[in-house]
C-alpha cells in the first residue's frame, strides 16, 4: 500500500469510527458490536503507525470518546477525563510492561476489573454531594448532576468533610435489572437496549430525572482525580481513602511482575460473569503517582495504564426451529430454538429473531449452524450463519394465521410487525395479564406465567383475575389438599377439601392489589407506548377513569411528555375497550391518585407533631415484616408523600425495618427521625 492509499483508507475508517462513534457515546444506539468497533479503531490504529505522516488532530485515535449533548449544559474538567489504550492479547500487554518497565524500573501494578458503564466524575464540596458529569470529549462533559441524584448507591453525604473531592466512577445497570427491563421491553415491543452499558447511558442522558429511580442504576467508584487537603502518593492509598469515605468502590490486587498481572487477569476473565456488573476487561495501572508523572500521556490516554479487553464468547449451534412468541400487544416475534449451549456461565438454547427483516438480512433457515453469543454477555443473540443447510423448503416465512388462535396475522406494507390482532388470543391474553401483575403495575405476587397458564380456562382477560376465588381455585388439584388426618382413609363427602397456602396467598394479593395507585393501573392496563413514566403523568392530568376514558386528543397533548403516536394509542384503545376500567372498578379496585389531596389531607404522627403528607419524604431500609417495600411505598403514595433512595438533609422520616443498611447511619448523622414500623402505622 503506497501513501496515497493509506490516506485514502484512513479517512474511510475515520468517517466510520466518528459515525459509531456518535451513535454509541451520544445516541446510546450503537450499530455495531464492541467488538467489531475496536476492529475498526485497531485498524486505523496500525495504519497511523505504518504511516505517521498521515496522522491528524482529528482522527479518531487522538479523540476520547464523545461529545457534549446540547440537551444539558456543559462542564469543563479541571483533570482531562482520559480513556484508555486497549490490548487484546498478552503479547500487547508485555510490550506494555516492557516498556514502562524500561523508564521506570521495577515497580509494582494494580489490576482491577473494567467494568462496562458510563465513566462519570462525581464532585464533592464540604463532604456533600455537589456535581456529575459525564466524561464527553475529555475536556467537556455534560452536567447530569439532577439524574445521578438517583442513582441508588451513591452517598450524598461523606463522613469526612473533604473540602473538595472529586472522584472518578463507572455507572452501570445490574445484569439482574437489565434483563427484567428487557423483558418488558419485549413484552411491550419496544426496541430494547442492546447492552447493559448502554441502557445506563441512556437511562442517565435523558432528560426526565423521574425515570432514573425505576433504572435501579448503581456506581463503582476507581479514581480520585482531584482532592484538597489529602496527600495521597499511589493509586492503592486513594483506593483504601475511598473505601474510608463509604464510597462504593472496586476490588484490585498488587501484582509485582509479568506473571502475576497474567494470572490476575486470567482470574478476573473467569469470575466475570459472576458479577453484578458486567466485565469486558482488565485495566492494569502503575501504582505510584511519582512513577506515572515519568511516563506522561499522549493526546487521549495515560501511558502508564493499558486496558486488557477479553474476547466475547460465541459458540455454533444448530439451528433446530424457528418459533413464534407474541406479545400483549399482539406483535409476533420469531426465536431461534437451537442445541443447547453453554455460553458466558449458562445454558441457553433460545434467542430471538426480532422480525423478519433480521432473518433475511442474516440468510437464516433451519438447519444452519450458527453463531451464538450473548449481547452484553447476558442476552443470548444470533451473530450470524456459519454454515448454510441448503434445503430450501426450510426457510423461514412469517406466518399467514396465529399458530396460537388461528386469526388472520395482519400487516402493513412497509412495516416491520407481524400482529394477531384477536383480541382473545389466548397467547396474547397470557402477556397482558403478566405485565397487569407484574411488580411495577399491580404488583400481584403468585400470579406469573406458570400460574396463569394453570388457570387459563378462568382468565379469559385482565377483570378475569378480579372474580377468582376459593370456589374457582378448588378446581384446580395444584391448589387443594384433604385437611384428614395421617393415616385415615379419605371417604367421598365426609372429608374436606381445602385451598392449599399457595391459592390462599394468591386470593391474598390479588385482594391486596386493589387497592391501587391511578397510575400504576393505567400502566398495567399495556396501552401501547403508555409507559410507567407516561401513565403517571395521565393519572395526574385526568384524576379518573371517566375523565381518561373521554379524554381528548387535544387534551392529551397538553401534557408536556406525551406525544401524536402516544395520545393517538391512548385514544384506540379506549374505543376498543371503553368499559375496561368501569368494569375493574366494579370488581372492587379503589383507585387512588397520589397527585391529588386526600380526604385527610393532615394527620398526627407519633410523636404528636401536625404535618402535611404531601410534603413528606421517607427513605426506606431493612427488612419489613407487615409490608413489602412496594406495599410501604404504595402506602406513602397514597397520602402524597414520596420515597426517595438516599437520605438527605431534605429526608423527613427513614422507615427502618431489621437488619438496616449503612443509611440508618446516615440519619443518625443528618438528625433524620428515624420511624420503627409500629409508628409508621400509627402514622398511615
Amino acid at each position: 500500500m503506497n501513501f496515497d492509499e493509506a490516506l485514502i483508507l484512513a479517512q474511510k475508517l475515520r468517517d466510520s469510527i466518528k459515525y459509531h462513534n456518535k451513535k454509541y457515546y451520544e445516541d446510546d444506539d450503537p450499530e455495531i458490536e464492541d467488538s467489531k468497533f475496536d476492529e475498526l479503531k485497531r485498524k486505523l490504529e496500525k495504519l497511523e503507525e505504518k504511516f505517521p505522516q498521515i496522522i491528524n488532530t482529528n482522527s479518531p485515535t487522538q479523540i476520547v470518546g464523545g461529545n457534549a449533548s446540547e440537551k444539558f449544559s456543559q462542564v469543563k474538567h479541571e483533570i482531562k477525563m482520559e480513556s484508555l489504550h486497549d490490548s487484546f492479547s498478552y503479547e500487547e500487554i508485555f510490550k506494555f510492561y516492557d516498556r514502562v518497565i524500561k523508564t521506570t524500573g521495577e515497580i509494582d501494578f494494580i489490576v482491577e476489573p473494567k467494568v462496562d458503564g458510563i465513566s462519570l466524575s462525581i464532585e464533592y464540596k464540604n463532604g456533600i454531594f455537589w456535581r456529575a458529569s459525564t466524561r464527553g470529549n475529555g475536556i467537556i462533559g455534560e452536567d447530569i448532576t439532577e439524574n445521578v441524584f438517583y442513582v441508588r448507591n451513591l452517598p450524598h453525604n461523606l463522613p469526612e468533610k473533604v473540602s473538595y473531592l472529586e472522584v472518578r466512577g463507572e455507572c452501570y445497570m445490574p445484569r439482574i435489572v437489565f434483563e427484567e427491563l428487557v423483558k418488558n421491553q419485549e413484552l411491550k415491543g419496544e426496541k430494547v437496549f442492546k447492552n447493559p452499558r448502554n441502557a445506563a447511558s441512556g437511562s442517565l442522558r435523558q432528560k426526565d430525572a423521574s425515570k432514573i429511580p425505576d433504572r435501579k442504576l448503581e456506581i463503582l467508584f476507581f479514581n480520585i482525580q482531584q482532592a484538597k487537603d489529602i496527600n495521597l502518593k499511589n493509586h492503592k492509598d486513594s483506593l483504601e481513602y475511598i473505601k474510608k469515605l463509604k464510597l462504593p468502590t472496586i476490588n484490585y490486587a498488587i501484582c509485582k511482575n509479568k506473571n502475576e498481572i497474567i494470572k490476575e487477569i486470567e482470574s478476573i476473565g473467569n469470575k466475570r460473569f459472576n458479577f453484578d456488573f458486567q466485565v469486558d476487561g482488565a485495566v492494569l495501572k502503575i501504582n505510584s503517582f511519582e512513577k506515572r508523572n515519568l511516563l506522561g500521556s499522549t493526546s487521549s490516554f495515560p501511558r502508564w495504564a493499558e486496558a486488557f479487553k477479553y474476547i466475547p464468547e460465541e459458540k455454533k449451534a444448530k439451528l433446530i426451529n424457528i418459533e413464534i412468541s407474541i406479545g400483549r400487544t399482539g406483535v409476533l416475534t420469531p426465536v431461534a430454538i437451537f442445541n443447547p449451549i453453554s455460553l458466558a456461565g449458562t445454558t441457553v438454547s433460545r434467542a430471538t429473531l426480532h422480525n423478519e427483516d433480521f432473518i433475511k438480512e442474516k440468510k437464516i433457515s433451519i438447519g444452519d449452524i450458527i453463531s451464538v453469543r450473548k449481547a452484553g454477555d447476558i442476552i443470548p443473540e444470533v451473530v450470524c450463519v456459519d454454515s448454510k443447510n441448503n434445503n430450501n423448503n426450510l426457510i423461514f416465512k412469517m406466518p399467514k394465521k396465529c399458530p396460537f388462535c388461528g386469526s388472520k396475522i395482519f400487516h402493513k406494507e412497509k412495516e416491520i410487525a407481524f400482529k394477531c390482532i384477536n383480541a382473545l388470543c389466548p397467547e396474547r391474553t397470557l402477556a397482558q395479564i403478566m405485565h397487569f401483575a407484574s411488580r411495577d403495575a399491580m404488583d400481584i405476587e403468585g400470579l406469573g406465567e406458570t400460574t396463569i397458564k394453570i388457570l387459563q380456562k378462568d382468565l379469559k382477560n385482565i377483570s378475569d383475575i378480579y372474580r377468582l376465588n376459593e370456589n374457582i381455585l378448588k378446581k384446580y388439584p395444584v391448589f387443594i389438599e384433604n385437611n384428614i388426618s395421617e393415616g385415615q382413609e379419605f371417604i367421598p363427602g365426609f372429608g374436606t377439601i381445602c385451598l392449599k397456602k399457595t391459592g390462599r396467598n394468591l386470593l391474598n394479593s390479588i385482594k391486596k392489589s386493589k387497592s391501587a395507585l391511578f397510575g400504576d393501573l393505567i400502566y398495567a392496563l399495556g396501552i401501547p407506548y403508555v409507559g410507567k413514566e407516561a401513565a403517571g403523568l395521565l393519572a395526574k392530568k385526568f384524576k379518573n377513569s371517566k375523565k381518561l376514558i373521554h379524554a381528548s386528543m387535544d387534551k392529551i397533548l397538553e401534557i408536556n411528555g406525551i406525544g401524536t403516536t402516544t395520545a393517538n394509542s391512548i385514544i384506540e384503545f379506549f374505543i376498543e375497550n371503553p368499559e375496561i376500567l368501569f368494569d375493574l372498578e366494579k370488581l372492587g379496585i379503589k383507585i387512588y391518585n397520589s397527585n391529588i389531596q386526600t380526604e385527610k389531607s393532615r394527620d398526627k404522627s407519633n410523636d404528636g407533631t401536625t404535618f402535611k403528607t404531601s410534603r413528606l419524604k421517607f427513605v426506606l431500609t431493612g427488612s419489613l415484616e407487615k409490608f413489602t417495600r412496594a406495599e410501604a411505598k404504595k402506602q406513602i403514595e397514597k397520602l402524597n408523600g414520596k420515597v426517595t433512595s438516599n437520605v438527605t438533609s431534605q429526608t423527613s422520616y427513614l422507615l427502618c425495618g431489621e437488619k438496616p443498611g449503612k443509611k440508618l447511619q446516615q440519619a443518625e448523622e443528618l438528625n433524620v427521625k428515624i420511624l420503627t414500623e409500629e409508628e409508621f402505622l400509627n402514622m398511615i
